[in-house]
């Protein structure tokens, strides 16, 4: 196995294990700011302090999580104030890595036997041929196996 296979097989393997985890964990109806400190026993007033700002700002602060606008780096600093730490991860929408990688191989696939088919009709080749199922999935497989990554183009 070649070493940027091994490096992918090791990056899906931490992506995979990531998305387990991450089923069992929702966002909080508040957002995790507020949360974490309901948790803590924390009040914005005391927050504001550790961090230096006002208490405005930490109520502008929960509004921009809830809605999505929120930075990394200022939900760390928050975590960090509060005596927690920001953990984040791009996992699957379902299933595994693997299985996304799959499907753009076979999205590949399809395009070069759809070509491919569509040249040997206009020179009436197309008699014998498999099933063009059976050949994406042999080609796409091929795909995976010699590692390539021009599949995303």
């Amino acid at each position: 196995m070649s070493v940027s296979r091994a490096k992918q097989r090791q990056a899906q393997d931490r992506v995979n294990q990531a998305a387990a985890l991450a089923k069992s964990i929702a966002k909080p109806f508040g957002g995790w700011i507020a949360t974490f400190q309901e948790a803590i026993g924390m009040n914005a007033p005391a927050l504001a302090e550790r961090l230096g700002i006002s208490r405005n700002n930490i109520y502008a602060a929960i509004q921009t999580e809830q809605a999505g606008t929120i930075s990394v780096n200022q939900l760390e600093k928050i975590a960090e104030a509060m005596g927690g730490r920001l953990v984040y991860a791009i996992v699957p929408r379902e299933g595994h890595v693997e299985e996304i990688v799959l499907a753009q191989a076979r999205a590949k696939a399809r395009r070069i036997i759809q070509r491919t088919r569509a040249h040997m009709a206009l020179e009436e080749q197309t008699e014998g041929l498999r099933s063009e199922t059976e050949m994406i999935e042999e080609l796409a497989a091929d795909i995976i196996r010699e590692g390539r990554r021009d599949f995303w183009q």
